[in-house]
């Protein structure tokens, strides 16, 4: 841009062609700025438009019907993994029904083979399932009058007996297993019920049934808490769930054994001191990077996710053109194949690996702050607050103040590379939003949370889950390590 002197200059004194020049440059300078800023808007909105689940931490339902990116490495051997279990029917000792099936002529000449004795059987079995039948149990008090002092006793009826005609125990099993595991609408509960047994219990009663098991699923928390507490390794994550129009926070804190939801008002602040695990932990957590987690309160040590970084990598790449985040993307994927290699050999991997592994994330760092400082930064709109940055520059930030809680997969076998454990145990909650729009009431929320947390836990230990929520209902299950 030129002075006024310049200006003055170039007109040799003639101060109209100098004033027009000035308001000249004067709408140039203006135009520039609005130029620039229109430019950072476009490059801000063109990488909304263009993040998905491979290169954000948006959930791969967002991404509609784009065809996905297949991040694995190609070439390998396609099927079941190597030492899986499979899973097939397998010939019953004790079959139910036995049918026979008679050769009563010969196919080649016609004879009768009536009389011919079988040689011997090939077998068949077929497993069916058939409608399934109420089985109801009358309860019968008795009563007598005392030859005493003529007053009349009666037997005292169960606990868990109260009306004279009502659904039993396994009812509430299946409803909770229904409605909070496979994630059916009330209604579709009720028609299904009726569907299947004739008989068609309504809503109001479905909801007192989530009730009762909700409450026996709150009076196994202390011990699922008491077991996370022990455990060398959790996983910790969040997601945002709409609670009577209003945006609440399901947590979850888990690991292969192990599960507790608990859904609040907020993502963060006293709900993780009031979860009762996080205070008294003090082994290694495995989250997202969330702020809250490194509160001085807490005294436990951080192992962050990779999978996250990774992605975010991803879209630096494509929409700045960054050459460090695809350097960085490479050093830990091949970290991970040498982590997974030192483990499957039951060896750790060398200090000149990891010394190499760590020059070479400085180094990536480096060139790293000689690229995002030359990244469009939009203008800061308040007065307070730190001056505003790249995603790229808060990415590579993420890196330097975190290094050791990222590279911890590293030096400790236990470590796993992704936070994938807290994200299986809290994605069907979405899914329960989208079916259902959101929970009505809070208490709801808490219902459903409670009884996902404590299904969950008895799956991952592979507890006859139906015989497993009656037991709780009867005050008769206990966990086979508490």
């Amino acid at each position: 841009m030129l002075t006024p002197q310049q200006v003055n200059t170039i007109c040799k004194g003639d101060q109209e062609i100098a004033g027009y020049f000035n308001a000249l440059l004067t709408v140039i300078d203006k135009q520039e700025k609005q130029i620039e800023k229109l430019e950072k808007r476009v490059h801000e909105l063109e990488r909304q438009l263009g993040q998905n689940s491979n290169n954000s931490s948006k959930p791969p339902s967002s991404d509609g019907f784009r065809k996905p990116t297949n991040l694995r490495q190609p070439g390998g051997k396609k099927g079941a993994p190597k030492g899986h279990d499979g899973h097939t029917l397998r010939f019953s000792t004790d079959p139910d029904e036995i049918v026979i099936h008679s050769v009563s002529s010969c196919s080649n000449c016609a004879s009768s083979l009536a009389s011919v004795t079988a040689t011997r059987y090939i077998k068949r079995q077929v497993f069916d399932l058939p409608l399934p039948r109420l089985v109801v149990t009358e309860h019968r008090a008795e009563e007598k009058c005392c030859p005493t002092c003529r007053t009349r006793q009666s037997a005292a009826f169960p606990t868990r007996v109260n009306a004279p005609v009502q659904y039993g125990d396994s009812f509430t099993a299946w409803t909770a297993y229904l409605n909070v595991y496979q994630l059916l609408p009330l209604d579709r509960i009720s028609r299904l019920f009726a569907d299947l047994t004739g008989q068609r219990p309504s809503e109001t009663t479905l909801i007192t049934q989530l009730s009762t098991m909700a409450d026996v699923a709150l009076r196994m928390e202390p011990a699922i808490r008491e077991q996370l507490v022990k455990q060398p390794v959790l996983h910790a994550d969040e997601t945002g769930m709409r609670t009577n129009g209003k945006k609440q926070w399901l947590h979850t804190l888990s690991n292969d054994q192990w599960t507790l939801l608990s859904l609040a008002e907020k993502r963060c602040g006293q709900t993780l001191v009031d979860m009762g695990v996080l205070p008294v932990y003090d082994g290694v957590l495995v989250h997202d990077c969330c702020l809250a987690y490194f509160k001085p309160v807490f005294k436990f040590s951080h192992a962050l996710c990779n999978a996250h970084l990774l992605r975010e990598c991803q879209g630096i790449a494509e929409h700045d053109r960054h050459k460090w985040a695809t350097q960085m993307k490479e050093l830990l994927q091949r970290s991970w194949v040498l982590a997974k290699k030192s483990r499957a050999a039951d060896v750790a991997l060398t200090e000149e690996v990891l010394t190499e592994i760590d020059v070479r994330y400085d180094a990536i760092l480096a060139l790293g702050k000689t690229e995002w400082v030359k990244d469009a930064v939009r203008a800061k709109t308040g007065p307070k607050g730190r001056k505003c940055k790249s995603k790229a520059a808060n990415l590579g930030q993420r890196f330097e103040q975190h290094k050791v809680s990222i590279l911890r997969f590293l030096r400790d076998a236990r470590i796993p590379f992704d936070n994938n454990q807290a994200e299986r145990d809290i994605r069907m909650s979405k899914v329960k939003q989208k079916i259902s729009g959101c929970f009505r009431t809070n208490e709801g929320g808490q219902r459903f949370a409670s009884i996902r947390g404590f299904i969950s836990t008895l799956l991952k230990q592979q507890l006859p889950l139906h015989a497993s929520l009656v037991s709780a209902l009867r005050g008769q299950f206990r966990f086979s390590t508490t």
